[in-house]
């Protein structure tokens, strides 16, 4: 008995020395990784306060341009000379320190400001006042705006640090908890074991029924602290999971939608100003109209998003998400994930129940703060939004623009960051949430939500995550290089200028045009085609049939230039699953019907026109030599280049098929629903050198190459009204 007493106490005191150590062993691993968080966190904040300082540092540069500006004014072209000459010389002193101002659409702007003082060469009084003062305490508002919303966000950010310093206090507990738990079963499991040894040698009937209690007692004392092991093993693996997932959704949501609050408003209260420069500009000499469009331009440039992207990926590593967190299994525990043991699992699928009805109400409540947030931003955008940037009125009777009450505002911008951290907290817990419920499900074996449940042969449209600090469209937007949705928003044109045009003339003179769209056209036409249409003009009213391949070559390049696709990169991968593996080609014209339902209403108007008029074209291809195929080998890179991360090759041939099979079945794929422009079929020609060869009975070659369908037409103009006309009162 003494012998087993001491091999206990010995096992024991081995077993507890083991796991002492390795416990810390692993705090000390914990504690330096919840101090390279606080440290990345820390940066992270510095580089937000980077990125304001970088963006008040531009505005005082602005600032101190116009107030300089005001005086140079005065003394007309020599002394604006030499002030474009300093600016360009602190440029270059200070282009170390300017850097990253290269991250923010506004340099662009400024950029634009500077090189625009060089033609100056007249200016006056009303200037130098609009200059001096109006601009000077509008960028000191926009100042005063920026530091404030930044020091209110920064308080959002450290409430989420806090948060995670939280979550990873809980992980070190429960790391703490569950070595410990171990440790107790695996004592528990040895003494059990040396009982049943000793039991084995005992021949005495009284002593067997002695030791049989005491094994029974072992028994439970093992049972007991195993179950403690397994609860313990599962909550250190969830918590695992919870860490993971908050630093996740910090790194990959809150962080972008902290900068998007921080912004909020700042480019557009940058363009209101700037717009009043604008208006002074335009009444002292509207003959600079060349500068006006290159400042709307600038302005049109501004956007949030992109400037966003740019500083997050200059700052890639600082704001990349961090190293996964790894279950740390205990000696001897080769278990590496959630299971329901059937000890804790009624226990398990109780909490699981409770975790799902729980995760039900936050996303609820999570959405109603989210359309809160929507609604606060667009009252907080009336105010940045206020038309108080038109100065004619000081050509006039000089009546000043009213400032409004910043009161009100300020009051808004509480509420709406209030409502920012409140979003953004819960979406955190969510995740965090969402990250234990899967991990529980997937152990309990529970089978998903009817909700979750994604029909593998309903094609869906990919969903595009919640935006914070959503602006409107600045200025008039870019045709080429811009957004065809944004334009036709802006225009309200539901078919650009450029493709009606462009059809239109292809229609009239070039269906008959051997090698449209492959034969290049003049380059130089091309690009006097496109200064026109990027002015609102139309340069193609007189346009000859000779100049039918410069059209098509200007209506690709507008495609080709678009800053997202016609057919968009997000739905890239639905438009190539209607087309890969399909057994027949009438299965992939419905799916196509499927998917072009997911479409914006606008894009699905260009689309039905656009291949519409493909369709006429290939139709004419004993002539033209351009059928079905050769367009869409043409025009497939155009319309819908392959992502990078693709094989080109492969997809190449896909999406040719894809365009191919749009053309050929453009009107089952598109049907007409009464709503938007249709593409109508004139199909009127001229001779290649646009002359007409009349014989004697005066009946011109052109007359006699009229389709049955033209006779309503006297000629082209005719057409071109009658379709002007048609896009003119069609309805969306």
């Amino acid at each position: 008995m003494v012998n087993y007493t001491c091999g206990v106490a010995s096992t024991k005191s081995s077993l507890r020395r083991s796991s002492n150590s390795q416990i810390t062993l692993l705090r000390k691993q914990t504690e330096r990784y919840r101090l390279h968080i606080r440290f990345q966190l820390n940066e992270q904040l510095k580089c937000l306060e980077q990125r304001i300082d970088t963006q008040l540092s531009i505005l005082a540069e602005i600032q101190e341009y116009f107030k300089r500006r005001a005086d140079v004014e005065l003394d007309y072209a020599k002394n604006l000379d030499n002030l474009h000459k300093q600016i360009n010389q602190k440029s270059r002193t200070q282009k170390a320190r300017r850097e990253t101002w290269i991250l923010q659409s506004i340099n662009k702007l400024w950029e634009t400001i500077v090189h625009d003082t060089r033609t100056h060469v007249k200016y006056h009084t009303i200037m130098s006042d609009i200059c001096g003062k109006y601009m000077y305490d509008k960028f000191n508002e926009i100042v005063e705006d920026t530091r404030r919303m930044f020091t209110k966000c920064k308080s959002v950010a450290l409430a989420s640090h806090e948060d995670i310093f939280k979550v990873l206090n809980e992980l070190q507990s429960t790391m703490k908890t569950y070595h410990q738990y171990q440790s107790e079963s695996k004592q528990a499991e040895q003494k059990l074991r040396i009982i049943q040894q000793q039991m084995a040698k005992i021949k005495n009937a009284k002593k067997q029924k002695t030791m049989e209690k005491r094994v029974e007692k072992r028994q439970m004392k093992y049972t007991e602290t195993k179950v403690k092991a397994f609860k313990a093993r599962n909550d250190y693996l969830m918590t695992i999971e919870s860490v993971n997932a908050a630093l996740k959704k910090y790194c990959t949501d809150d962080v972008p939608d902290l900068i998007d609050c921080m912004n909020f408003g700042f480019h557009t209260s940058i363009a209101k100003s700037i717009q009043m420069y604008l208006s002074a500009q335009e009444n002292i000499k509207r003959g600079r109209q060349a500068t006006i469009e290159t400042l709307n331009r600038a302005i049109g440039d501004l956007d949030t998003v992109t400037d966003k992207q740019k500083y997050l990926e200059y700052y890639s590593n600082t704001f990349t998400i961090p190293k996964k967190i790894k279950f740390e299994p205990h000696k001897g525990d080769e278990v590496s994930a959630v299971n329901a043991q059937v000890l804790i699992r009624d226990e398990m699928q109780s909490r699981f129940i409770q975790m799902q009805s729980r995760l039900a109400g936050l996303k609820t409540e999570n959405d109603e703060i989210f359309k809160t947030i929507e609604a606060t931003e667009q009252s907080l955008m009336e105010f940045i939004n206020t038309k108080n940037s038109d100065v004619s009125d000081l050509f006039k009777d000089l009546n000043l623009p009213q400032n409004i009450s910043k009161d009100k505002r300020k009051e808004i911008e509480d509420y709406y960051v209030e409502k920012f951290k409140q979003y953004t907290l819960s979406s955190n817990l969510i995740a965090r949430l969402q990250a234990r419920h899967d991990i529980m499900q997937k152990a309990l074996g529970a089978a998903p939500t009817t909700a979750s449940v994604e029909d593998k042969n309903l094609i869906r449209r990919p969903i595009k995550p919640k935006q914070i600090g959503r602006a409107p469209i600045l200025g008039r937007p870019r045709l080429f290089g811009g957004k065809l949705l944004d334009y036709i928003q802006v225009t309200q044109q539901h078919v650009p200028l450029i493709i009606s045009s462009c059809v239109s003339a292809i229609n009239r003179l070039g269906l008959h045009n051997q090698g449209i769209f492959r034969v290049p056209g003049a380059q130089i036409d091309i690009n006097q085609f496109k200064e026109a249409f990027e002015k609102g003009e139309d340069p193609l009213v007189n346009i000859t049939g000779r100049d039918m391949n410069s059209v098509a070559g200007v209506l690709k390049l507008y495609f080709r230039e678009l800053k997202e696709p016609l057919f968009a990169r997000d739905m890239f991968d639905s438009f190539i699953s209607c087309i890969v593996d399909v057994e027949s080609e009438e299965k992939c014209v419905e799916n196509l019907c499927q998917v072009v339902k997911l479409l914006p209403r606008p894009i699905f108007i260009v689309m039905r026109y656009f291949f519409a008029f493909l369709n006429h074209l290939a139709e004419y291809s004993d002539e033209n030599m351009m059928d079905a195929s050769n367009l869409a080998s043409c025009l497939a890179p155009t319309l819908m280049p392959i992502p990078e991360d693709k094989d080109q090759v492969q997809y190449l041939t896909h999406t040719i098929e894809l365009i191919r099979t749009i053309i050929t079945h453009h009107e089952e794929i598109f049907p007409s629903d009464g709503n938007g422009p249709i593409y109508e079929k004139f199909a009127i020609t001229v001779a290649i050198d646009g002359e007409e060869d009349e014989d004697d009975e005066g009946i011109s070659e052109r007359s006699l190459r009229r389709t049955p369908s033209d006779d309503a037409s006297q000629d082209s103009d005719y057409c071109t009204e009658d379709f002007n006309l048609l896009n003119e009162t069609d309805v969306w």
